[in-house]
C-alpha cells in the first residue's frame, strides 16, 4: 500500500494573487501619474498667471504629500497585519520564526533551515483578505470605522464619475481601483491633484497635443475602444435612477456585512460591494443616450447633482447612526460591578452614567489601535476626512451648498444662484426716448407739463444741427468664435475658507465620513 501524504499539496496561485495585488497597485499608480502629467501639459494660459501659478503649485504639493502619507500608512499597516498573520500561522504549526531577514537562519536565506520564511505555504493556508474583512466586521466598534470608509466610497465614486466626465479626465477607473486596492484617501488625493491640474475640460485632441511628452496607446486599441464604448455628447447625464439602484444594492451589502461574518456568503457580499462603485464610471458607456438627459447649460444639472448626493448622505447618516448606537451599546460596561477588598470580598460598586459613557467612547475611539486591520481602515478614514476638509478650504466652497448636498430639506442659496443666472442672461436693449417737444396749444399749460418743460435742457441751435445729421449705424453684436468663447472652468479663490472647512469637519464628526463627503463633493459639483 502506498504511503499517504499527510501534508496537502501547496499551490502557488494564492502567492501569485497577492503578488499581483502589489504589482497592480504600482501599475495603477503609474497610470494615474501619467494622467496627471498629461493634464499638467495641457494647462490653459489663463491658469498660468502669476497669481494662480503659486496657488496651484502649493495645493498640488499639499495633496501629493497627503497621497504619499496615505500610501505609506496603508503599506505599513498592511505589512504589520501580514506579519501578525504569519506569526499566528507559524505558531499553530510549530514553525520557528526568523530572527532576521538575511544571514544564518534568516527569513530569506537560501536552503532549508528552521527560520526560513514559508511564504507560499502561509498564503496557501491563510485567506488573508477574508481574515482582514472579517476582523473589521467582527465587532461593532471595529465595523464603526470600516463602515465609514465604505459609505464614503459611494459618494466619492459618484463624484469621480461626474467631475471626471465633465473635465474629460481619462483613466478614471485607475483612481477608483487605487481607492479600493490601496486606501480610499490615496485614490482621493491623487484625483484631487488631477482636478487641480484640469481647471477646464481637456480638449478632444489632448492625445495628439501631448504625444511628444506622453506616449499614446496604439491606434487600433483606441479604435476598438471607440467602437465598443458608446460616446455621449457634452452635458449628457444618465437618469438619476441608474445611480440610485446600484447605491441601494451597495447599502444593502453594507448592512448584511456584519451579519454574514464566518458564513460562506461573506466574501460574495464583500466582493459585490467592491464591484458596484465602478458602475457609476461605466454608466455613460453602457446605456444608450435616450436613457439620459443632455443639458444645454451645466447649471441646469445642478439640481440632479444635489439630489444624488443628498440621497447618499441621508442613507449614509441613517446607517452611521445605527452603527454608532450598536458600537456604544456593546462597548458600554454594566452599571454594577464587584470590587473585592480584604474586608469585603464581594464589595458591590455602581458606575455612574458619565463613567459608563466615557468608557464606551474610549473603547470606540481606541479600537483604531487594537488590531492592524482596524488601524489601516481607521487611519484611512482620518486621512480622508483631513483631505476633504482641506479641499473645502482651498476651494472656498459655499456653506449653503455643503448643507443642501448633505442635509434634506435645506435649499441652496437663492441669492447666489440668481446672480449666476443673471450672468448668463442677455442684457435688454435700452428703449429710445423721444425728447421732441409737443405742439403748443391755447391756454395756460398744466402744472405738470410746465414742470416737465422747465426741467428740459435747452440745446443751442448749433448742437441741434449736429444732432439733425444722420447718425452712424450701431455696430453689430459681437459674436465670438469657438476658440474665443468662454469655457466653463474653476475660479481660483483669493484665500482659503477655513470656516467652510470647519463646517465640513463638523458634518463628518456628526454624521460620519459618508455624510461629510457627500456635502463636500456635492458642493464641488455645483460650485462652478
Amino acid at each position: 500500500m502506498a504511503p499517504v501524504d499527510l501534508e496537502p499539496s501547496t499551490s502557488i496561485v494564492p502567492a501569485l494573487a497577492r503578488g499581483s495585488h502589489i504589482l497592480l497597485a504600482a501599475g495603477l499608480t503609474a497610470i494615474a501619474g501619467r494622467t496627471i502629467f498629461r493634464s499638467y501639459l495641457t494647462l490653459p494660459p489663463s491658469s498660468t498667471t502669476r497669481h494662480r501659478e503659486p496657488l496651484r503649485r502649493g495645493h498640488v504639493k499639499l495633496f501629493s504629500a497627503l497621497a504619499l502619507l496615505s500610501g505609506v500608512t496603508a503599506i505599513y499597516f498592511g505589512s504589520t497585519f501580514a506579519w501578525l498573520s504569519y506569526q499566528v500561522w507559524a505558531g499553530e504549526r510549530g514553525i520557528e520564526l526568523p530572527n532576521s531577514f538575511l544571514g544564518d537562519n534568516g527569513a530569506f536565506c537560501g536552503g532549508e533551515h528552521p527560520g526560513r520564511f514559508q511564504l507560499v505555504r502561509w498564503l496557501n493556508d491563510t485567506p488573508l483578505y477574508k481574515d482582514a474583512f472579517e476582523i473589521v466586521a467582527g465587532k461593532a466598534r471595529y465595523f464603526w470605522w470600516g463602515q465609514q470608509a465604505s459609505l464614503s466610497t459611494l459618494s466619492w465614486s459618484t463624484f469621480l464619475a461626474i467631475e471626471g466626465k465633465r473635465r474629460k479626465i481619462s483613466n478614471l477607473w485607475a483612481f477608483l481601483l487605487l481607492g479600493q486596492l490601496v486606501s480610499l484617501s490615496y485614490g482621493q488625493n491623487l484625483f484631487f491633484v488631477a482636478t487641480l491640474l484640469t481647471p477646464v475640460p481637456l480638449p478632444d485632441n489632448v492625445t495628439s497635443l501631448t504625444r511628444s511628452s506622453v506616449p499614446a496607446t496604439s491606434s487600433r486599441l483606441a479604435q476598438l475602444k471607440s467602437k465598443i464604448l458608446l460616446a455621449k455628447p457634452d452635458g449628457w447625464l444618465p437618469h438619476p435612477a441608474f445611480y440610485i439602484m446600484p447605491l441601494l444594492v451597495s447599502l444593502g451589502a453594507v448592512v448584511l456585512t456584519p451579519y454574514s461574518v464566518n458564513s460562506p456568503s461573506f466574501m460574495n457580499i464583500a466582493l459585490l460591494f467592491q464591484a458596484l462603485p465602478s458602475i457609476n464610471i461605466l454608466l455613460p458607456y453602457l446605456i444608450p443616450e435616450s436613457w439620459g438627459t443632455t443639458y444645454t447649460h451645466p447649471h441646469n444639472a445642478q439640481k440632479t447633482y444635489t439630489m444624488l448626493f443628498r440621497t447618499i448622505s441621508t442613507l449614509s447618516a441613517l446607517l452611521h447612526l445605527k452603527s454608532t448606537g450598536m458600537a456604544l451599546f456593546y462597548s458600554t460596561p454594566s452599571s454594577e460591578y464587584y470590587h473585592p477588598t480584604f474586608l469585603h470580598p464581594l464589595n458591590h460598586e455602581h458606575r455612574s452614567t458619565l463613567d459608563r459613557s466615557s468608557v464606551a467612547l474610549a473603547k470606540l475611539f481606541g479600537a483604531i489601535g487594537e488590531h492592524p486591520a482596524v488601524s489601516a481602515v481607521g487611519y484611512d478614514v482620518l486621512l480622508s476626512g483631513v483631505s476633504i476638509g482641506l479641499w473645502t478650504a482651498i476651494r472656498s466652497l459655499d456653506p449653503t451648498d455643503l448643507l443642501s448636498s448633505s442635509i434634506p430639506f435645506v435649499g441652496r442659496n437663492t441669492a447666489s444662484s440668481s446672480v449666476e443666472e443673471a450672468k448668463h442672461e442677455p442684457e435688454e436693449e435700452s428703449t429710445t426716448i423721444d425728447t421732441s417737444p409737443k405742439k403748443r396749444t391755447r391756454g395756460r399749460p398744466k402744472k405738470t407739463e410746465s414742470l416737465a418743460t422747465s426741467n428740459e435742457v435747452r440745446v443751442p441751435k448749433t448742437r441741434r444741427r449736429k444732432q439733425a445729421e444722420a447718425e452712424p449705424e450701431p455696430d453689430s453684436a459681437y459674436q465670438p468664435t469657438a476658440d474665443e468663447s468662454r469655457i466653463e472652468g474653476d475660479e481660483e479663490a483669493l484665500e482659503d475658507d477655513w470656516e467652510a472647512a470647519a463646517l465640513a469637519w463638523g458634518l463628518i464628526s456628526a454624521g460620519g465620513l459618508g455624510l461629510g463627503s457627500c456635502g463636500v463633493f456635492g458642493a464641488e459639483c455645483v460650485a462652478r
